[in-house]
């Protein structure tokens, strides 16, 4: 009797169950790839203006860079373009590959190698999410500096020291508290932010020529002595590509529209069995699914009913 069974219950999930490519509910607007090298592009980010929600703001077009391979989708504007490696609908994420700001001498007074760093988010739908990043520092005898603004007029500034009279000072893996690095908390609503170093080089230029400042995922960066030494060596031998950073994106240029009250022009929640729900880093609000549903809920009919299968013994 329990092979019936089974072989009854195989049948009944194969003749129930849909088609896992035709089921699959789409991301990106009708006509639009869906997808840049191996990662998928969902609405409202898009590959090209015509498939991004550029009404709500431009910075959600995405380039499919095609010389790579696999491609690589970047987002950003003439003055700061970087890799995106991750969308997340759900959680209004986005993980992107940011340079890392450097600062390197020839000798005790002077620099050969400077990249300073800093973004300007005012305008665009991102912002540094405070649990997921830290403010990180690399090198020795320097403090690392942070100034910038929340929100449009607050102004934000903060800094940690980082010390080391020598490489064998120093250990693997420690913790990020001033030997060798330091890290400092993001706070909310961070939407201009700019590195400085304040440094006595004279006596570890010789074997700590760069000093490195970044905003990192955490968990990402694991202290190596190996990362004080040569001409960008930290950059060449673990971040070339740059360091993962989790910027929180929304739709910032309005907020969820009061109970009872028709949605204003442009909502961004277009799928029936969607909701809305109030951006958790900076103004502005995100689209969700209702529960049962899945999908994208920025596009019609994006919301699907998730299938149940019942078998009865």
């Amino acid at each position: 009797m329990v092979p019936v069974l089974l072989i009854l219950c195989i049948f009944f999930l194969a003749e129930v169950m849909p088609d896992e490519a035709s089921s699959r509910p789409s991301v990106s607007l009708p006509g639009c790839p869906d997808k840049c090298g191996n990662m998928s592009i969902p609405y409202p980010f898009g590959i090209g203006k015509e498939c991004a929600a550029t009404s709500l703001n431009s910075y959600f077009i995405v380039t499919c860079n095609d010389t790579f391979h696999p491609q690589q989708p970047t987002v950003g504007d003439q003055e700061a373009v970087v890799e995106v490696t991750d969308i997340s609908l759900e959680h209004g994420e986005m993980r992107v590959l940011s340079p890392i700001s450097h600062i390197c001498f020839a000798s005790s007074n002077t620099t050969f190698n400077k990249f300073g760093g800093g973004y300007n988010l005012q305008s665009t739908p991102f912002l540094p999410s405070p649990p997921r990043n830290r403010f990180m520092f690399i090198g020795c005898n320097t403090l690392g500096l942070i100034g910038g603004y929340q929100g449009a007029a607050s102004q934000y500034a903060a800094g940690c020291y980082f010390y080391c009279e020598g490489i064998n000072t120093t250990s693997d893996g420690a913790p990020c508290a001033g030997m060798g690095c330091c890290e400092v908390a993001i706070p909310a609503n961070l939407t201009a932010f700019g590195v400085m170093f304040e440094m006595n080089q004279s006596k570890v230029w010789g074997f700590n020529p760069c000093f490195y400042a970044m905003v990192a995922e955490v968990g990402w960066y694991s202290f190596r002595k190996q990362d004080l030494v040569g001409n960008l060596g930290f950059i060449d031998s673990r971040a070339k590509r740059g360091a993962p950073i989790i910027a929180d994106w929304a739709i910032r240029n309005s907020s969820c529209p009061e109970e009872g009250k028709e949605p204003p022009s442009g909502y961004a929640c277009a799928s029936a069995n969607s909701y809305c729900t109030a951006a958790n880093n900076g103004p502005g609000y995100l689209c969700q699914c209702s529960k049962g549903y899945e999908g994208n809920p920025y596009i019609p009919n994006g919301c699907q009913g998730m299938y149940l299968v019942f078998i009865q013994n």
